[in-house]
């Protein structure tokens, strides 16, 4: 992987770990309750726990692709490498739906901000890295 994408893929898994770990301490873990409680996902008690180890062992791979992800086979290191980008790519469709849910107020969301400025941001972020992925390979 080129070093752009390493950075990329490196930020990507941070900005998903260490939410991850957050949501295990409060405010935040009532916050991710809330969260599926008012949008209405089946069985919140079980989701949140899904959500949170979701964001950590995505971000574990990424984080693990940055800095390890050549000493892996070319086929594992792209299906990692997809499987984080379209799993974060998801999580932050749901995360934009509940920032837009009548629902939820402001005050459970990351920094109490009702636009979903920080999820639209890391979708940006997901197809700029898998164009620069996809780019590297063909050179």
């Amino acid at each position: 992987m080129k070093n752009s994408v390493k950075i990329i893929t490196g930020m990507l898994g941070f900005i998903m770990l260490v939410p991850g770990l957050a949501k295990f301490k409060e405010p935040f873990k009532t916050f991710i309750y809330k969260h599926l409680s008012l949008i209405g996902f089946p069985l919140p008690d079980l989701m949140q726990y899904v959500v949170k180890f979701s964001e950590i062992g995505v971000g574990l791979a990424l984080l693990f692709l940055a800095f390890k992800g050549n000493s892996l086979s070319r086929s594992l290191r792209e299906k990692i490498f997809y499987l984080g980008n379209l799993t974060i790519v998801l999580m932050m469709i749901v995360a934009v739906y509940t920032h837009l849910h009548p629902a939820v107020p402001a005050e459970v969301l990351p920094l109490e901000h009702k636009p979903p400025v920080m999820p639209i941001a890391y979708i940006v972020l997901v197809i700029v890295n898998v164009i620069l992925y996809r780019k590297s390979a063909k050179s």
